[in-house]
């Protein structure tokens, strides 16, 4: 009996904490969005709430797995903070934002990546909705890229949609396609690397 109480303590603590990291991931994201659309509304303690928001949602993506973009992630995760003062106030420009958002979208979209890749082809199979969420994140945050990092970033993103897609093949294709599109993938995360 305490055995199968402890079990379905353990089952709904697990159903929790994955619902609890869904969640995250998905807010962060949309918080992005919020913000941008905030920006020109006049909405400024709206405005400012959500990049509060967004800035406690970056930290715990900073937290995730892999350490690579850890320092990265928690500096923008300050810039966000920084532009309270002036989204409250009224004074926090569109294009200011606009850059502090994308290049967390370059850096988020590249950290799930990485650590995907962090468990070898293994950790790339049956993750096609992960990887396409995180490929569209990279092609929104690009436009802060100079011409040639976004073209060439461009293009590896193009390279690595289709590949990204078959993941989720039961029929043995997804081995192919976790082989043809991994070292794709960490030329993109060695770019945003490089280039944030």
């Amino acid at each position: 009996m305490k055995r199968n109480v402890f079990l379905s303590f353990v089952t709904l603590f697990l159903l929790v904490l994955n619902h609890d990291l869904f969640a995250q991931k998905v807010t962060l994201e949309s918080l992005l969005e919020k913000a941008m659309s905030l920006s020109e509304s006049g909405k400024n303690t709206e405005l400012a709430e959500v990049l509060k928001s967004g800035s406690f949602a970056l930290e715990g993506e900073a937290n995730t797995r892999g350490n690579d973009f850890k320092d990265k992630l928690l500096g923008r995760a300050a810039a966000l903070k920084n532009l309270i003062p002036s989204a409250t106030e009224g004074t926090l420009k569109t294009d200011v934002l606009s850059k502090v958002v994308n290049t967390i979208r370059l850096l988020v979209g590249a950290n799930q990546i990485n650590n995907l890749l962090s468990e070898g082809k293994e950790g790339l199979l049956g993750n096609a909705e992960d990887l396409t969420a995180s490929i569209n994140l990279l092609q929104l945050g690009k436009a802060v890229l100079d011409n040639k990092q976004r073209d060439k970033l461009g293009n590896l993103l193009d390279a690595a949609t289709d590949p990204v897609k078959k993941l989720d093949d039961e029929d043995g294709g997804a081995k192919v396609a976790a082989s043809a599109v991994k070292k794709t993938l960490g030329r993109i995360v060695d770019l945003v690397k490089e280039a944030v």
